[in-house]
């Protein structure tokens, strides 16, 4: 025994070393999920160096939501078998953890530098810049008669993403088409859209690369219409000429700004080269 005292940890020492407290070791005790390799006269716990590759599985099982009733089974009844068995399932489960935390990641990183960038913006400025092309899943709107409509169009977006698991960290967009709006038609959104990587299968629309004209709406979206006329007016006045789709783009939402009529919006519209 004098020779495993020295080449073995006593409860303390290994609870130390794991990061854990005794009890945590005590409580697995009673449950049979791992014991001291041997218990001297004295009462004291002695735990092999060896036990600790199988502290640390128990561990990620345990982080995994894995019962410590299920975890008790299966060193029960392990083999090698077993253990690829079990770690394979592990394996998958752990897999979906991690894209659906970098799916988080994804969304909370797009989410930051958004709202980064909107603070620099002088809201009252019309710019002219120069947009990569992007790719984006479109679904159409419903025509607009009140704000239950809006809702209605915005449900069947999300529920299409869903559908498909489409991975997007881009809040929601409108577009309207610039014929349209040129020509003083009823106020109508035509598309909705999420942006996505270029890899993805889901995109079925390009927004081209090219020069934009954008202006910033600050004033809620019962007055956005005076936004798009202020667009048109510079459009006029500099003689340019618009086309495709106006995009709008909520830059700080409810998680920066209290209420719809807080809002930064951006409007885009492609231009022909001057």
């Amino acid at each position: 025994m004098e020779n495993n005292v020295h080449t073995h940890l006593t409860s303390g020492q290994f609870a130390k070393v794991m990061g854990i407290s005794k009890d945590t070791l005590f409580h697995y005790d009673r449950l049979g999920i791992l014991s001291p390799e041997f218990k001297a006269e004295n009462g004291y716990r002695y735990y092999s160096i060896n036990q600790m590759d199988v502290f640390k599985v128990i561990s990620i099982l345990k982080e995994l939501e894995m019962p410590l009733k299920e975890i008790k089974e299966y060193l029960n009844k392990r083999s090698p078998q077993e253990l690829i068995v079990l770690l394979e399932k592990e394996e998958a489960m752990l897999n979906s953890k991690i894209k659906q935390l970098q799916k988080m990641k994804n969304i909370i990183s797009e989410k930051k530098r958004i709202t980064q960038a909107a603070t620099e913006i002088v809201t009252t400025d019309i710019i002219i810049e120069e947009k990569k092309e992007e790719f984006l899943v479109v679904t159409e709107a419903d025509p607009y008669t009140n704000d239950k409509s809006i809702y209605d169009s915005m449900i069947k977006h999300e529920k299409y993403l869903n559908i498909y698991s489409i991975d997007a960290s881009h809040t929601v967009g409108w577009m309207r088409d610039t014929k349209r709006v040129l020509t003083n038609e009823t106020f109508n959104y035509d598309y909705l859209f999420t942006r996505v990587s270029k890899k993805s299968n889901y995109s079925n629309f390009k927004r081209e690369k090219g020069t934009y004209l954008i202006a910033y709406h600050t004033e809620g979206y019962s007055s956005v219409c005076d936004t798009y006329d202020r667009i048109i007016s510079y459009a006029k006045d500099k003689s340019i000429e618009l086309q495709g789709f106006f995009y709008e783009d909520v830059l700080l939402d409810d998680l920066s700004v209290r209420g719809y009529e807080e809002y930064l919006i951006e409007i885009s519209v492609q231009i022909l080269k001057m």
